[in-house]
């Protein structure tokens, strides 16, 4: 039965709009293209597509009708098709929590760039945008400063949370969506006609599979993870936003075109930030946070004067749309979870308030990822633990060395069982046992820790195990009956069928043990 008491869509448009602006985020716009970089072009998209199409869309039109055909928020829904699946619904509200530690943070950085990039355009430079070799650093140290664009981004999200569902997030992104279609398009015209932007069409539309045959599970597990964080899946959006979907709608057929466009949208963005390093640093992509806040920074500084900043500004404006746009929906996804708790006890939901409390325990969250400095582990002077350092940093013996090796860092043991690093400088001494700190990419920074326990873990194994309930359990009879309750023929139930009982989890068994071994092995 349907929760008259909850909010719901004005409109289908408005729905997907949301949809669309929950996938559609930072996963496409910076983690698609960088991923696609590191991971061999070509080979890596094709690898994504296939993904999307077997796994993702059946991930998606399952959370669409769970959320749909119980009227609640992902414990709540788990909870009434089957209170041995109550677990799974937390796992989808951690997951969205733990995304927003890191999320939020990166989002200030994208206003930060944003706004640089609109006064560099007016003459102005009084954070230093066109300082391209010190703005990232300085700003990634600045404690003061990524606390407050962090507040910003967070405040913005609250505000757009609190007006409601109608009020606040569908009218969000019925401008924002196409907005930032248009913008996406504008900059891709900009790039192509440059010279030299046709090497990185090449890169990721070459026919070149080689690097899957080199490291197929690693391109998987690679492609795996972002696509579930480019598509909001296994973190609580979708099934809060099915939950808001009339049942008058369609549902498979705006399975469809969610998982279409956020698909688009990151093939787009790839073909901005490609052909921009082809073009103006000679194929340099370098990935992480530093493809999006320094190589692209430099792309820009290469344009030169106004048509630079404005680009600039264009660019970081269009990230900015992304990423709020799907962070809403992460916060939403939390929200909705207390709002459903009240209706459930017969009380009057408070949406401010809650939102507002959830955001304010974001903030406390985000503190050592705005702080950690990606891993460098200082800010404004003080060292913050990194969670390598925080669980216990495993160190190695440089057994055999013959000398220092320029660029290591070595580090001795001293008598009360601390490792100290050797000054640099410092003569090699034979007799001195010497130690070499290895740190798995996981415990890095902040960062990397929220994203391995969110994308790396959580998303995957609640996508297995929710394709594995519906495909042996409950049924695919349960998603078939959803999507016709509106009138409308299920496609292809065969084809469901055969994702939910085989593809998907075998898929997540596999992703899961290359992230597990690539974490921890």
């Amino acid at each position: 039965m349907e929760n008259t008491n909850r909010e719901g869509f004005g409109s289908n448009f408005g729905f997907i709009m949301a949809a669309v602006g929950s996938a559609v985020g930072l996963g496409n716009i910076w983690g698609f293209p960088y991923k696609m970089g590191l991971n061999g072009g070509f080979a890596f998209l094709l690898i994504y597509l296939v993904l999307a199409a077997f796994v993702g869309l059946a991930v998606m039109v399952g959370e669409l009708a769970i959320g749909r055909s119980t009227g609640m928020s992902p414990i709540a829904a788990y909870r009434k098709i089957s209170k041995k699946f109550t677990w799974l619904g937390y796992m989808a509200v951690i997951a969205p929590f733990i995304i927003l530690c890191f999320y939020m943070v990166l989002g200030g950085m994208v206003m930060r760039y944003a706004c640089s990039y609109l006064v560099a355009m007016f003459g102005g430079n009084i954070w230093g945008v066109e300082d391209i070799s010190t703005f990232f650093g300085t700003f990634l140290l600045d404690g003061t400063q990524m606390v407050i664009w962090t507040v910003v981004f967070i405040a913005i999200n609250t505000i757009i949370v609190c007006g409601g569902i109608g009020g606040g997030i569908e009218k969000f992104c019925n401008i924002g969506m196409p907005c930032l279609f248009v913008m996406l398009i504008v900059i891709i015209v900009y790039v192509a006609v440059q010279p030299g932007a046709m090497g990185g069409y090449q890169f990721m539309f070459g026919l070149n599979i080689e690097p899957l045959k080199e490291n197929f599970i690693g391109v998987l597990k690679t492609a795996a993870g972002q696509m579930f964080f480019s598509l909001s899946l296994g973190m609580g959006a979708m099934i809060t936003y099915g939950s808001y979907m009339s049942k008058k709608e369609h549902l498979q057929r705006n399975a469809v075109i969610v998982v279409v466009m956020d698909t688009l949208a990151a093939i787009m963005a790839g073909m901005i930030v490609m052909p921009a390093c082809y073009a103006f640093l000679e194929g340099n992509t370098r990935g992480g946070p530093g493809l999006l806040f320094d190589s692209m920074q430099a792309v820009f500084y290469n344009m030169g004067g106004f048509i630079g900043n404005l680009m600039g500004f264009l660019f970081y404006f269009l990230v900015f749309i992304a990423a709020i746009s799907s962070s809403m929906s992460l916060l939403e996804a939390i929200t909705s979870t207390k709002i459903d708790a009240d209706i459930a006890k017969g009380k009057a939901p408070k949406r401010r308030v809650t939102a507002l409390v959830f955001a304010i325990l974001v903030l406390i969250f985000c503190m050592p990822t705005a702080l950690d400095g990606l891993g460098s582990g200082k800010a404004d002077g003080a060292v913050l633990p990194t969670p390598a350092e925080l669980f216990g940093t495993a160190f190695t013996e440089a057994e055999g060395m013959e000398g220092f090796e320029e660029g290591t860092t070595y580090y001795t043991l001293g008598e009360d069982g601390a490792y100290a690093a050797v000054k640099e400088g410092t003569a090699f001494d034979e007799s001195e046992n010497y130690y070499v700190k290895t740190v798995k990419g996981w415990n890095d920074c902040w960062l990397d820790f929220y994203d391995m326990l969110s994308e790396g873990i959580i998303m995957p194994l609640g996508a297995m195990i929710m394709a594995f309930a519906i495909g042996w359990i409950w049924k695919t009879n349960m998603v078939k009956e959803e999507i016709e309750a509106s009138g409308h023929k299920m496609w292809g139930k065969v084809f469901f069928d055969i994702c939910y009982k085989f593809i998907t989890p075998i898929g997540m068994i596999i992703v899961l043990y290359g992230q597990i071994t690539g974490y921890f092995g």
